[in-house]
């Protein structure tokens, strides 16, 4: 073999793998970027949070108040918000068709709180569960323990279904009868 034919051969191989080594990097650019929206979709879920405060810091005359915030940057739609009371097995919904970006809504309790003690408020099953659609059209709940989750996995963007204006997309029945039961346990034990 000649010393030609062997510098042909080195830069045939030399320039293969200059090829794959610059294909490779697009594909994990690519896919860094697929990650980067997911996370960035996520932070914006991270800012929505929903709690039971005292009216008076809210400028209300009523004892106690739900709060529902919205941190991020981009509005939530078609927010619900389900919570219990251990003294009863009435289970209470908030909802709530548009949340604002960087906006705190402040709703009357669906009940008497002056029937109710501040410990049972702060207790447990009191705690909102919550679920709500951010603007990609994902749909994102919230436990009784503050920790949030996808509620059904799809693309990022794909965009939500609109249908006489609901968003037929979620289904929280499941998740109503759940909660039921879990408060129901609590207030058993």
């Amino acid at each position: 073999m000649s010393s030609q034919t062997l510098a042909q051969w080195v830069s045939a191989i030399g320039s293969a793998g200059s090829l794959l080594g610059f294909a490779a990097y697009v594909w994990i650019m690519l896919l860094n970027r697929k990650d980067s929206v997911e996370v960035r979709q996520e932070q914006q879920a991270q800012g929505v949070t929903a709690w039971l405060d005292d009216g008076g810091r809210h400028d209300r005359d009523e004892d106690y108040v739900l709060c529902v915030h919205n941190g991020g940057d981009s509005p939530v739609f078609n927010v619900r918000c389900l919570f219990s009371l251990p003294s009863s097995d009435d289970q209470h919904a908030v909802e709530l068709a548009l949340l604002p970006p960087r906006h705190d809504a402040v709703r009357s309790l669906p009940f008497g709180a002056d029937e109710v003690s501040r410990e049972e408020l702060y207790s447990a099953p009191a705690v909102p569960e919550m679920r709500f659609t951010d603007s990609h059209g994902t749909h994102w709940g919230r436990d009784g323990h503050g920790q949030l989750h996808r509620v059904e996995s799809r693309g990022v963007r794909r965009r939500p279904e609109h249908r006489s204006g609901e968003d037929t997309g979620r289904d929280d029945s499941d998740w109503e009868s759940a909660h039921r039961e879990r408060a129901g346990a609590s207030r058993s034990t």
